[in-house]
């Protein structure tokens, strides 16, 4: 029986989920991807060049063996997938002999983008919600209608936890951009919770094939949103007046919105996410709010950590009455607890 993990966003994303999902990864963990390219999940390799990945999952560049998998609840430009799948060749990361794309995964066609493109608030364009909407009324095209190599993943899924194996999902976007989270219409396409990802992958987590289940919630200390009239931002400041340098999309390349810290957020996160014993959260660009933190590594215990971080980091526990297993100090570094 195997292991199964989430990594899930419980802010309006860009937390740092390619980051976390490689840490937790090891290099026969099977990486499964699902949703649309609206969401670049950034991973460095060994050389420390960054992979913003938006359809192939990380681990094709932390494992060179394991199978990579974009699942059936997944929306594929052709255009990014195959870009990606050959920049990843030419830098010598194998991806052709083990990506496996299901056959029921949706294709984002050009006009997809093109509808969107009309709408004030709500989408990045780049085609997801409008072949979702195709999709509900029959007429996208599946990835089994424009090419002859897909698979059903779900059942490969389920044959790699019988068998054993660790299995990552790759959660796409955050909570707070859920259709049904309470800011609609400045919301996406979908819900962005745990059991939606498990959903999309089609794999149930109280399959007798999962042994440990694993939900892995992330969050930054300033979340933020995307540039324009993108939603509520509680606490909105500027970068500027917190020091730090404007951090822009890894898509769309505008300026992100920044806000103070929001637990009635995470808070809200973590109750649609499953509290308990499944559930942990990373708290991600920790030296953002610690500088003096940054490039810190490897497992510690709480008592081992900086007096003003695990002060912090206790707050957030006491908050949400969820542990804390995870720091990001770095694009590539992390303490885990």
């Amino acid at each position: 029986m195997g292991r199964l993990t989430v990594v899930a966003d419980g802010q309006f994303g860009s937390t740092g989920k390619g980051a976390v999902t490689a840490w937790l990864s090891g290099p026969e963990t099977i990486g499964v991807r699902v949703g649309g390219p609206n969401a670049g999940h950034t991973v460095l390799d060994q050389d420390g060049t960054a992979w913003p990945l938006r359809q192939v999952p990380v681990t094709a560049v932390t494992s060179r063996v394991a199978p990579l998998v974009i699942a059936a609840g997944s929306e594929i430009d052709l255009s990014v997938l195959d870009s990606e799948v050959r920049a990843l060749e030419e830098a010598g990361h194998n991806v052709l002999d083990r990506l496996l794309i299901d056959s029921e995964a949706t294709i984002i066609q050009p006009h997809h983008s093109k509808q969107e493109q009309a709408l004030q608030h709500g989408t990045t364009a780049k085609g997801i919600g409008a072949a979702r909407a195709d999709r509900l009324m029959r007429r996208a095209k599946r990835y089994q209608d424009v090419r002859d190599d897909g698979v059903h993943t779900a059942q490969l899924l389920m044959y790699y936890l019988h068998g054993g194996s660790h299995v990552i999902i790759e959660g796409t976007q955050g909570f707070g951009l859920g259709s049904h989270a309470g800011y609609y219409p400045f919301a996406t396409s979908g819900n962005c919770r745990a059991i939606d990802f498990l959903a999309q992958a089609g794999i149930s987590p109280w399959s007798r094939s999962v042994s440990e289940l694993e939900i892995w919630l992330t969050a930054r200390p300033y979340p933020i949103r995307i540039a324009g009239n993108s939603g509520p931002l509680k606490g909105e400041t500027t970068w500027e007046a917190l020091g730090l340098p404007p951090e822009q999309t890894t898509v769309t390349k505008k300026t992100r919105r920044v806000g103070e810290w929001d637990p009635d957020l995470l808070v809200r996160a973590v109750a649609a996410n499953g509290p308990g014993r499944h559930l942990k959260l990373a708290l991600t660009m920790v030296d953002q709010l610690f500088p003096s933190f940054a490039g810190t590594s490897g497992f510690l215990a709480m008592d081992e950590l900086p007096f003003d971080v695990s002060s912090w980091v206790r707050g957030i526990e006491a908050e949400t009455g969820t542990p804390v297993g995870y720091l990001g100090t770095g694009p590539s570094t992390a303490v885990m607890l």
